[in-house]
């Protein structure tokens, strides 16, 4: 009778241990598990803060200032200028008169205003460009954001609801 009691309060005492430790590892895992969502979660956060850093930089930005148009602008004038002179010296051994000096650089004038509107064009192309993949990286950057708070969720339900059953199992043990 004695051994039979014995077995009956190790059996007791196991099923207590093992539902408690049950419970335990499930909230370990649970809390692990959460963890993770949260690291990920906050990696594509940042990605999605630098991709909105990006697109707003390059949007805003003056396409007629950027290091490379100032310098082709600065070549055309620099090179235009020394065609004027190059005419005015022309015209000036040959006879010709001020005028067509000064309709020269007036040419020149327009090459350069054109070549201006052309880089604003092409920038305002390029801006819209950037806006809408930068608008398409944003929307599944958000997505997948959305999916993963509510896998988190899910999976938060799920361990709360292992460790209600295994309480429920370990429950019989206390009475």
């Amino acid at each position: 009778m004695y051994k039979i009691k014995k077995n009956i309060i190790m059996g007791l005492i196991g099923g207590i241990v093992g539902g408690v430790a049950g419970i335990g590892g499930g909230l370990l895992a649970a809390k692990a598990q959460n963890k993770a969502f949260k690291q990920q979660q906050d990696i594509f956060n940042q990605r999605l803060a630098d991709v909105k850093a990006h697109r707003d930089n390059l949007y805003y930005q003056d396409p007629t200032q950027t290091a490379e148009n100032q310098a082709a602008v600065t070549e055309a004038r620099e090179m235009l200028a020394e065609q004027a002179k190059r005419a005015a010296a022309t015209g000036a051994v040959t006879g010709g008169t001020a005028e067509s000096v000064a309709l020269q650089k007036a040419a020149a004038s327009d090459a350069v205003g054109k070549m201006m509107q052309q880089q604003a064009a092409q920038g305002a192309a390029q801006k819209e460009n950037t806006w809408n993949a930068a608008d398409h990286q944003i929307d599944a950057f958000s997505n997948y954001l959305a999916n993963s708070k509510l896998q988190q969720g899910l999976s938060k339900a799920q361990n709360i609801s292992k460790a209600a059953g295994m309480l429920a199992q370990s429950a019989p043990s206390l009475i």
